[in-house]
């Protein structure tokens, strides 16, 4: 008989050893970290490369894939090492997996459905239903859009997994990148303004072309979708970045600049809303400290700003009231009914209503895979890539994340969301950001913030839940 005492049983820890899987575990964590630092950088890339409409393979594309292989890498070692599924975000992943399947459904449809599409091929259009899109590629760029934008979802559902991989300094120094890169982006577009760098898009008038500050990016769009993230990012990361308010304020005010030489109204309109927002909220404190400077301080203070706005004016004011005039007599017509509608927009969405009256029951359901037609429009885009059941799976992600998200912050910090959806659903209206995969990386990075930054009380050990941010 043994009498021995035996030594109690202890459950498995992560990292003890090969029960619970310490290399999974570690690559995991490794990718994470990896993938995090490539949201970071991913804009400085972007600056080299051709400047062109069409999708190239350069310096960008390839660390955006890197960095979306990085994303799911860490979130199926995490499975492997967890052997369960993290389910916090299991609707959005089946979501994306789903609508996946309807692009290799479009891929598979092609030949039954070229009586179809032969429409766009000879439809006699203008350049802004862009250039002729042949099927198969089309559909592949889709569903590699598609894997890319939204593979951050992987990497969220690793954080709610394993929220002590992401740490704030990790977390701070990622968002410093982002606007480290905004700025960059932001120089280079003030140097096509001064005319030392060249423009590489332009606005065409009857007078002629005009030139559009764009940064390291081909249209202005792509700059404003940096720009609009990267103010989000210094107001709702506030003194977490640490930086000083002087120097927040001072790059808040040159991305607003940048996004205004720009002209691209979108990104302006963006930009104010979360400047306007923002301020709204700390208005009375503002208030307040004004009040309390002595009165010397605030007069000099006055003083001061006043010489820089007339020095402004002088330098600058012949050129912003060009800009101004521009953004607000080409707008083409503002009558929905109107083929000018938004410079043409009116043109397509009514052409897209009409070539799909006659489309197969199919197509209306689960889309062509593919956008023939440059839709200028997210939510018609998704529509006709993906079907009304792509429509319906966009909106589970899209509101499972809200939901999981607002469960996750702080009451204080629930506005911010809202600022964040408000900003994607205005983008959506004439622009496409769930094809861009750097808007979602971003749009993804800003929920994680909010997430590290701002938890409930009742956040689990290793999640921030003081006013200071740090972890308890």
């Amino acid at each position: 008989m043994d009498i021995m005492p035996r030594k109690a049983a202890t459950a498995p820890t992560e990292g003890s050893g090969r029960r619970l899987g310490r290399y999974p575990w570690a690559a995991a964590q490794i990718m994470a970290a990896l993938a995090m630092a490539v949201i970071g950088v991913k804009s400085f890339f972007d600056i080299f490369g051709e400047k062109v409409a069409a999708d190239t393979v350069d310096a960008g594309m390839i660390v955006t894939v890197i960095g979306a292989l990085l994303m799911v890498g860490s979130f199926v070692a995490t499975i492997i090492a967890a052997k369960r599924f993290p389910t916090t975000l299991a609707p959005s992943i089946l979501a994306v997996l789903i609508i996946g399947l309807f692009s290799v459904i479009g891929l598979l449809a092609i030949s039954a459905r070229e009586d179809f599409v032969q429409v766009f091929a000879t439809a006699d259009v203008r350049e802004i239903f862009g250039p002729h899109v042949a099927p198969k590629s089309g559909v592949i760029t889709q569903g590699a859009q598609l894997a890319v934008g939204f593979a951050p979802i992987a990497l969220l559902a690793v954080m709610f997994f394993r929220p002590n991989w992401f740490s704030l300094d990790l977390l701070r120094w990622v968002l410093l990148l982002v606007i480290l890169g905004a700025v960059a982006h932001s120089v280079i577009a003030w140097l096509q303004v001064v005319g030392v760098v060249p423009y590489t898009y332009f606005f065409n008038l009857m007078s002629g072309k005009v030139g559009r500050a764009s940064g390291g990016y081909f249209h202005p769009a792509s700059l404003g979708r940096l720009l609009l993230f990267a103010v989000f990012i210094l107001y709702a990361a506030g003194n977490r970045l640490r930086l000083s308010a002087l120097a927040r304020y001072g790059i808040v005010a040159f991305l607003a600049a940048t996004a205004v030489v720009s002209t691209h109204r979108i990104t302006i309109l963006c930009v104010a809303l979360v400047i306007v927002a923002f301020e709204l909220r700390r208005l009375p404190e503002l208030l307040r400290q004004i009040s309390d400077l002595p009165f010397r301080t605030a007069v000099w203070g006055a003083g001061v700003l006043v010489v820089l706005m007339v020095l402004a004016a002088i330098r600058w004011g012949a050129y912003l009231w060009d800009r101004a005039l521009f953004l607000l007599t080409q707008v083409g017509s503002l009558n929905p009914t109107n083929d000018e509608f938004l410079h043409g927009r009116g043109q397509i969405w009514f052409r897209v209503v009409d070539v799909w009256q006659d489309a197969p029951w199919d197509v209306w359901l689960i889309g062509l895979g593919y956008e023939p037609w440059n839709t200028h429009a997210d939510p018609l885009r998704i529509f006709v890539v993906w079907g009304l059941l792509g429509l319906a799976l966009m909106a589970i992600i899209f509101v499972n994340l809200w939901r999981v998200t607002k469960r996750a912050i702080a009451v204080e910090a629930r506005w911010m969301l809202t600022v964040l959806y408000v900003l994607t659903i205005i983008s959506a209206l004439t622009q496409k950001p769930t094809s861009y995969s750097y808007f979602m990386w971003l749009f993804f990075l800003s929920i994680l913030l909010l997430v590290r930054f701002f938890p409930v009380p009742s956040a689990p050990v290793g999640v921030p839940n003081d006013a200071s941010g740090d972890p308890r």
